[in-house]
């Protein structure tokens, strides 16, 4: 079996988590005979990797396209519709990044089977950002796959948006995202809690300035808030003028871009790892952070109602009001109750989310395709 991946991004980019969840389904599959293709751009790559040639990886076939726009990137479409051919399925991962429209459409022209995970794209908060673009996109998807494409969601609310635009007639199977569960880090306790992810406004990094503004158990304490990533220009620079303005400059550093065993290190070291996003259809850092058994305060607009039942982090309204109040009930915690919340994290994950424990729940996706 031939699956063709056309991405915008894959690891080795951390250019967000869809380039680490493509990498890590893509590596799994190859490890029970499936064959994968991945055309990639080159978005977030450091020197190194080879760029417009095939390469042999332990997740398939893979080629980085040197992409200069990624909204028009001719170069990565014209790669991808050389090679979606051969393919058996087509495995989409992006709704409106178009040199997955590309393939979809010639998908559709050639009869080839189509899974098309959403990751959040159709969420009220993602979709009013570039909403004239995206509305003539919508349309053609919904007279030309909703009939035709099998859509992959994560969680309830997600499987329920995308009966809401497609139709109660849409094809459609629910399964959580699986991750690559990393080694645990050696630990050495740091006086910070952690945000890590893009710079942009649906990740709700104000809200969370603003609480640290008004948290008694963070202002009162040594802790500061590492920020950890790098996104959209403008919304770094309207965040470390916030950071200004409420007087945080010397509780709020910023880290820059992370990967690797660094960026495991800073999720194992920090107190709490903090997602206040408006919109989040899954979250992979949740479970990364889980996985170095670092508690996490979850906004109410990603899916982790979990943390309170397994007793792993919280999960919060992403107001400024209540963070400010969840912060500071962790802050506070006695350390006995503390270490349990720690003791939990790794095994949820393991025991949940880990990739290698449930690929076949794929292979059976895949194969069961008409």
């Amino acid at each position: 079996m031939k699956v063709f991946f056309p991405v915008e991004a894959l690891y080795p980019s951390q250019a967000g988590g869809v380039a680490n969840s493509v990498y890590w389904l893509a590596k799994n599959l190859a490890k029970k005979g499936v064959e994968p293709v991945i055309v990639a751009s080159d978005k977030g790559l450091g020197p190194g990797t080879p760029i417009n040639r095939w390469i042999e990886s332990e997740s398939g076939k893979v080629i980085f396209v040197k992409t200069r726009s990624l909204n028009f990137p001719i170069r990565q479409t014209i790669v991808a519709l050389c090679n979606f051919y051969s393919a058996d399925i087509i495995h989409l991962s992006s709704i409106f990044y178009p040199v997955a429209f590309a393939t979809a459409i010639f998908g559709r022209i050639f009869k080839k089977k189509i899974v098309w995970s959403i990751r959040g794209e159709m969420n009220k908060p993602a979709l009013e950002h570039s909403r004239g673009r995206k509305r003539p996109i919508l349309w053609c998807i919904k007279r030309l796959f909703r009939n035709h494409a099998l859509f992959h969601s994560t969680t309830d609310a997600e499987t329920e948006v995308i009966r809401n635009v497609f139709g109660t007639n849409a094809k459609i199977f629910q399964l959580t995202n699986y991750i690559e569960v990393s080694p645990l880090a050696v630990r050495s306790p740091g006086k910070y809690i952690l945000f890590l992810g893009r710079f942009h406004p649906i990740k709700g990094i104000d809200n969370l300035i603003k609480a640290l503004a008004i948290s008694q158990g963070f202002l009162e304490s040594e802790y500061v808030l590492r920020i950890a990533g790098k996104g959209l220009t403008d919304v770094e620079k309207a965040i470390r003028d916030l950071v200004s303005e409420k007087n945080l400059s010397h509780k709020v550093t910023f880290a820059g871009h992370v990967e690797g065993r660094e960026k495991e290190e800073l999720l194992a070291n920090a107190y709490v790892t903090i997602v206040p996003s408006h919109s989040e259809s899954f979250g992979i850092v949740v479970l990364e952070s889980l996985a170095q058994n670092t508690p996490v305060i979850a906004s109410k607009g990603s899916p982790w109602e979990v943390l309170d039942k397994e007793r792993i982090g919280f999960w919060a309204e992403n107001s400024p009001e209540v963070l400010a109040q969840t912060l500071d009930k962790i802050l506070r915690m006695d350390m006995a109750e503390y270490d349990g919340y720690r003791e939990r994290g790794r095994k949820f994950v393991v025991r949940n989310f880990d990739i290698t424990e449930n690929i076949t729940r794929w292979l059976e996706v895949y194969e069961g395709l008409k």
